[in-house]
């Protein structure tokens, strides 16, 4: 950020690590205006309400503590219920509430404290009620930030209904291959079909000498272990090939949602997804409904494939997504993924999915 008036020109950007709430609240306490984040003369003095930190009661009535969006936390102040017109924060508040109460001891904790006729709400829920409308906003920010980041169809929605854990800080959202230093990843293909259906003539599969792996409606149609070859930015076949499916993205709404038996964070499909689509593409640095497949668009190095997960029954929708660490998926015990090395000299991850057929580890 640069002084008001000074001379920017040839300075050096610094991107800033703030969020911008916190910047609008460091400008209007400071009555500057900014029309970079919005604070301009106009709306210097608005006020909104962003969320409900506490209740109480005096004298017959009912006020809460309104957090002022845009405003630091010191200008924070109670307003009587009947001066306030945001429903949803409210029926919000009321939730939250009750599930705190859920999650302690019956009798345990006292809702309201009584105090000369007047009443004030126990300060450990009004303390998690903050906590939770705080996560809500910091997962609502990343789930912006997830959606201006991805190039594919599908929405994607953040979600946690568990505890009160925000973002993870080591996630990274990446559209493409990140390749480790000294890894040349060529993303320009050699070739390509000149076909007019690629469905019907000799493609870039047949080319490679496997077959073309979906059917007409882009469903798998080949054994796992067998790679696909799609075509690629050489083809002279347009947009809406059939050999085009894992370059186009996830066209399904998924969800990142915080799971409830200690696997951290999973992700869950929020539509049907049938047997045999494609869903999502695994871009790195369990009874699995996901197999894994090695896919060749413009890259053809065989030793540097795109990983596309594909379904490999019917998903519902709300059910999460899952697949074989060990990229196996097939469930049966063959002999190439039978552990024979002593248990002692590596540590082993335990997996916590649940599933009849899990073999207890990630590794």
């Amino acid at each position: 950020m640069a002084a008001a008036g000074a001379d920017t020109r040839g300075a050096w950007c610094v991107p800033c690590l703030v969020s911008l709430d916190t910047l609008q609240e460091l400008c209007r306490k400071e009555k500057l205006t900014c029309k970079s984040i919005g604070i301009t003369k106009r709306n210097l003095n608005n006020y909104e309400v962003e969320y409900l930190c506490d209740y109480k009661v005096v004298k017959d009535m009912e006020y809460y503590l309104v957090k002022w969006k845009g405003w630091p936390d010191s200008t924070n102040t109670w307003e009587p219920l009947q001066n306030l017109k945001c429903p949803l924060l409210l029926q919000q508040f009321s939730h939250d509430k009750d599930v705190y109460l859920s999650q302690v001891k019956k009798g345990s904790t006292v809702t309201l404290k009584t105090s000369n006729n007047n009443k004030a709400l126990n300060p450990a829920i009004a303390e998690y009620i903050v906590k939770k409308a705080k996560q809500r906003l910091a997962l609502q920010r990343w789930q912006d930030e997830l959606n201006r980041r991805k190039t594919h169809k599908g929405m994607i929605f953040v979600e946690n209904t568990v505890d009160l854990e925000g973002p993870p800080p080591d996630f990274y959202y990446i559209n493409e291959y990140k390749p480790a230093p000294g890894i040349s990843l060529v993303n320009e293909a050699t070739f390509g079909c000149s076909c007019t259906d690629c469905f019907f003539e000799k493609c870039c599969p047949a080319e490679a000498g496997v077959l073309l792996a979906y059917n007409k409606n882009q469903q798998i149609r080949i054994p796992p272990g067998t790679p696909i070859y799609e075509c690629n930015s050489r083809c002279q076949c347009g947009p809406d090939c059939l050999n085009r499916v894992v370059q186009k993205g996830t066209q399904y709404s998924l969800c990142i949602f915080r799971t409830s038996n200690g696997c951290g964070w999973g992700v869950k499909t929020l539509v049907k997804i049938k047997r045999m689509s494609f869903v999502m593409e695994y871009v790195g640095e369990c009874d699995p409904n996901l197999q894994v497949f090695n896919v060749f668009i413009d890259n053809l190095d065989t030793r540097l494939p795109r990983i596309a997960l594909f379904s490999t029954r019917t998903i519902n929708a709300g059910e999460e997504l899952t697949f074989d660490y060990q990229m196996k998926g097939s469930g049966d015990i063959s002999s190439d993924s039978i552990d024979y090395s002593p248990a002692k000299k590596r540590v082993r991850t335990v997996c916590k999915c649940g599933a009849v057929t899990c073999r207890g580890y990630l590794n």
